[in-house]
């Protein structure tokens, strides 16, 4: 009676090690698949979460928020790291990740604002072009008035 509760009480720790003797067993080969299948398990999350980096800065950009906005830039950086660390962890390099992505690109152009022309520029240019037109608008007035006194005396004579 003995033999069988010292059986049962060391059932679970018996199958616990033929699993562990089973997976040393394998060997490299095993243990190299076993990794391959966490890299790619890894790639496939951080695309998920790339695409839904992607997403929500496209849906920002779809609602009018400007080019520079801090959201962009936070996405970004969200993005940014999530690279850095599957780089670090499977020895990956960053920049071949990044031209895999080329959104990642767009989304590194949306941190950038537009350029801004200031309010006195655009008030100067205004300006200018309104006196502009107006000297056009006289040029052509006096050209229309002039071909009508050269029509009105040719047709006098």
């Amino acid at each position: 009676m003995s033999t069988t509760i010292i059986d049962q009480s060391a059932g679970p720790m018996h199958r616990c090690g033929k699993v562990w003797e089973g997976l040393r067993s394998l060997g490299t080969r095993g243990i190299s698949t076993v990794n391959r299948w966490h890299r790619h398990q890894d790639q496939n999350a951080l695309e998920r979460s790339l695409a839904r980096i992607i997403e929500t800065a496209n849906g920002h950009r779809a609602k009018g928020l400007p080019k520079g906005a801090p959201a962009y830039v936070v996405l970004r950086d969200k993005a940014d790291a999530r690279i850095q660390v599957f780089a670090m962890k499977w020895g990956v390099d960053i920049a071949i990740i990044k031209a895999q992505a080329p959104a990642l690109a767009d989304l590194d152009s949306l941190c950038v604002p537009d350029t801004q022309i200031p309010a006195g520029l655009k008030l100067l240019a205004a300006l200018l072009g309104m006196i502009v037109s107006l000297v056009l608008l006289g040029a052509a007035s006096g050209l229309v008035h002039a071909g009508h006194d050269w029509v009105m005396r040719f047709v006098v004579r």
